[in-house]
């Protein structure tokens, strides 16, 4: 074969892709993805050794066998893998070159699992390098590479040798590379120097900085890869920088007409008192020598606009912000808050939404250009949204933390876009504890290698980050000045050692309706779907209500929900002595549950008597007011969240939390309480407890300053002393240990199936068309409709095989082998409940981070 090596066929008006060329353009843009002071292990510019990376990552291509497959003539088959081929060039190019060992390392699995996840190193590397005897049957894959030199050197020689000459700059040449090859001398320098590091002991452990390096060097590699390929431009990947001024100018904005006896316009000018507070602080940030620090403020005091000011402010020149939030929840609220202050779309180079929910796109080129390739142009439009290219990336700690613990192929396009960025983590004690430790692991990570850094912003600042700088000089002064709430505890909470304490639904149900008023609004937050399902059964039973659930179908059609029309139909049918009722779960369709929490809000701006009654996902962000909060036992950072959601914005004189003890639902033998709190490997309802009993609890009600600061602190001393997260997470990432690390997930792994519920005939069209696309083998179109679809859907776990959710499944119609089902709605009566959701017996934990 004569004619120059391709990396990928002719498509259109294209000609094909001759390989030098390809690996010239992605070197080039791995490059100027990286900060030139970057530096490597071995302090040499880590944009030099990218660049290695990507030349030498598809050189393989350059076999015969592959140039038949990639124009048609041949299947793939063990020999068209080029990845390992380029693995081992990319390690004997670096090491000729003189770069350290361990970059050495990092590059050589960087490339070898370009197209894959990346593996636990030690036994990977291991396992291709080794030679254990000269059996045939035995290392097959280092013999693949050998044939494949070989063939290379057959067939393509010239190409070979001139490439080795120019990336070593004349410091290594292919027919040195291929002798290494063939007599298998580099397979054992590239087994003596893995075997020489013992990961996992601290005699002769790789470097801190390697899994920082190797994610570095494969993701960098991976995003202009694909990228490249896609036929994405440069400037397509450039950030738009949110405007400082113009985030000044909206905040400056939002207060009404002053009036100096107004308890709003007083929390307006506390608020704004708290901006310029924080960003004289960010001034004092920078002279500091961390580069993580707290945001503590209490709830209601506009956290999200200040902590983005905060973030601006504290960007670099050419740096991205990124936010991440626990709850899908509360990021829509969020993100119609940013796309008023920049006037956006959220689908542009300015911001990017992105989580499992959200349709993430960033549009590129112009109209014309989308509709002359529409397929096409939305693969790419996803691409680079999920690689959060944007200047601000609104997004999930799902996403932004198993991005960088053990993350998929794709996932770890996005980490590139983390240098010098600021990251808001905003409610960081929503992260499981078992998280601690490797959460404090990876910040250590992003702010030494991605020279990141790092904001945690939330009223119940956990014990997570110990040498952080806060940004707020006095909190205490905000803490004691913002006295909205008095906390009750229940007896049942007091005596939580007897179960026999707890208090009933029925009871609990009668409780809320005789201690509010005609015009109260009352929220309850239960801490599982079915305690919440038995606690809305009890409030519906013992009074006449108007179901908000149920008058939401009236107002649903194809066009989606009239929530003006829904919240005037509540208003004109609630009676006197009467309530309306909300129920809030992750068992409704997501664009349901919006619309609930949206009509809930302009419910109680409107004095409507109202019970909500709502699991976890309510309890932090969600800005919305009640009169009065009900709260099941839970950690006090919980329980100060919940809060939140009461006399929010001074309403009232004082509102009131009462914290009690639920009983086990029917069917169960543990309260919710214990269910959720007390399986995180520490007990946190004992330490509850026990601060409840430091503060007084059992003296009479609890000012907000002593539990927001005083309970707080102590409960966090108690979380501390138990030392809490697994240590083996962080081994994990001494050790370079990929493949276990992606085994892990915050919100943990469960066998779980997505159901398509279809209450309009718009539903019921497009769950027809994405059968359709199926069918006809439209892939594209398929993950186009999947996406429109997310906040039709419903996860419903699956616990075991003869449970009512796995028998619920079997019995709804499955799209094809996607693993998708459809609820249509010729059978929603009997999985589908208005007011409750996807209708299952023994529903379960709610999931906090979906």
């Amino acid at each position: 074969m004569t004619n120059a090596p391709i990396s990928h066929p002719p498509e259109g008006d294209h000609e094909a892709t001759l390989l030098r060329h390809h690996l010239d353009a992605v070197a080039g843009r791995t490059r100027d993805t990286i900060p030139a002071d970057a530096t490597t292990i071995g302090g040499d510019p880590l944009d030099e050794v990218a660049a290695v990376v990507a030349q030498c990552h598809d050189v393989g291509k350059a076999t015969t066998w592959f140039q038949e497959y990639v124009t048609g003539q041949r299947e793939s088959s063990k020999r068209t893998n080029h990845s390992l081929f380029g693995a081992y060039l990319g390690y004997y190019v670096l090491d000729r070159s003189g770069y350290d060992g361990e970059d050495c390392l990092a590059a050589f699995v960087a490339i070898a699992k370009h197209h894959g996840r990346l593996p636990d190193v030690k036994e990977y590397v291991d396992c291709v390098s080794r030679f254990e005897n000269q059996s045939e049957a035995n290392n097959e894959r280092q013999r693949v590479v050998i044939e494949q030199v070989r063939n290379v050197d057959d067939h393509h020689r010239t190409f070979a040798q001139s490439f080795v000459a120019d990336v070593t700059e004349g410091a290594g040449s292919w027919d040195e590379f291929g002798t290494k090859i063939t007599d298998k001398t580099f397979f054992e320098t590239v087994h003596e120097h893995v075997d020489r590091f013992d990961f996992g002991s601290k005699r002769a452990a790789p470097s801190d900085e390697f899994y920082g390096l190797l994610i570095q060097l494969w993701s960098g590699l991976i995003l202009a890869d694909k990228t490249t390929a896609a036929g994405i431009e440069d400037e397509d990947l450039d950030a738009s920088e949110p405007n400082a001024a113009v985030l000044s100018e909206y905040i400056d904005g939002l207060g009404g007409e002053s009036d100096e006896d107004s308890q709003a316009d007083v929390l307006d000018c506390f608020r704004d008192e708290a901006r310029h507070d924080v960003i004289a602080g960010v001034e004092e940030f920078r002279d500091a020598e961390s580069s993580i620090a707290t945001l503590t403020l209490p709830t209601g005091m506009g956290k999200t606009l200040t902590g983005l000011s905060a973030a601006l402010a504290l960007r670099g020149e050419n740096g991205r912000v990124v936010y991440a939030l626990p709850f899908t929840s509360v990021i829509d609220q969020v993100a119609d808050e940013l796309t008023d202050v920049f006037d956006t779309d959220g689908c542009d180079d300015l911001l990017t939404i992105h989580h499992h929910l959200a349709e993430t796109r960033t549009e590129l080129g112009d109209s014309a250009e989308r509709e002359e390739d529409t397929d096409e142009n939305a693969r790419r439009e996803e691409m680079v949204a999920e690689s959060w290219r944007s200047g601000l990336t609104l997004t999930t700690f799902v996403q932004l933390f198993e991005s960088l613990v053990g993350p998929g192929n794709t996932q770890s396009m996005k980490l590139p876009a983390l240098y010098d960025s600021v990251i808001v983590l905003d409610e960081p004690q929503a992260l499981p504890m078992k998280w601690w430790k490797v959460v404090r692991r990876i910040a250590e990570i992003l702010t030494e290698e991605y020279d990141a850094t790092v904001v945690a912003m939330t009223a119940t600042q956990p014990a997570l980050f110990s040498d952080a700088f806060e940004l707020v000089n006095d909190v205490d002064r905000y803490f004691n000045r913002f006295e909205r709430v008095e906390y009750e505890v229940h007896d049942s909470a007091l005596a939580f050692d007897d179960t026999d304490a707890t208090m009933g639904y029925e009871n609990a149900g009668r409780v809320i309706l005789n201690e509010t008023g005609e015009t109260d609004s009352v929220l309850a937050i239960c801490n599982t779907i079915d305690s919440a399902i038995a606690l809305t059964d009890a409030v519906e039973d013992r009074e006449a209500v108007v179901d908000v659930g149920r008058c939401l179908r009236t107002e649903l059609d194809d066009e989606g929900i009239d929530l003006d029309a829904l919240v005037d139909k509540v208003t004109t049918t609630v009676g006197p002595n009467e309530r309306a009722l909300v129920h809030l779960s992750t068992r409704l369709r997501p664009r349901d549950r919006l619309a609930l929490v949206e009509a809930t809000k302009r419910l109680t701006e409107r004095s409507i008597p109202l019970v909500a009654v709502s699991t976890q996902l309510i309890e932090a962000g969600v800005d919305i007011s009640f009169d009065r909060v009900y709260r099941d036992v839970a950690p006090i950072d919980s329980v100060v969240q919940a809060a939140g959601r009461c006399n929010r914005s001074f309403e009232r004189d004082y509102g009131t939390v009462t914290l009690w003890w639920l009983a086990p639902p029917e069917g169960t033998t543990k309260t919710p309480s214990q269910a959720v709190y007390d399986s995180q490997g520490v007990s946190t309802i004992s330490l509850t407890s026990k601060t409840l009993d430091a503060v007084g609890a059992n003296e009479g009600t609890i000012p907000e300053s002593t539990m927001t600061r005083e309970a707080v602190q102590h409960y966090y001393r108690l979380v501390s002393d138990r030392n809490p997260g697994s240590p083996e997470y962080v081994d994990w990432v001494d050790e370079a240990n990929a493949d276990k690390l992606g085994s892990l997930s915050l919100i943990g792994r469960r066998d779980s199936v997505d159901v398509i519920v279809c209450r309009t005939d718009a539903d019921s069209q497009m769950a027809e068309s994405m059968k359709t696309a199926i069918r006809e083998f439209d892939y594209e179109a398929f993950e186009t409709l999947r996406d429109e679809s997310k906040d039709i859907t419903v996860s419903l776990p699956i616990y075991s095989q003869d449970s009512r959710e796995a028998e619920t499944v079997r019995n709804l119609e499955e799209l094809g082998d996607t693993g998708l089902h459809v609820l249509r709605r010729s059978r929603s009566k009997d999985y589908f409940d208005e007011t409750k959701g996807l209708a299952v017996d023994n529903p379960s934990v709610d999931d906090r981070f979906l």
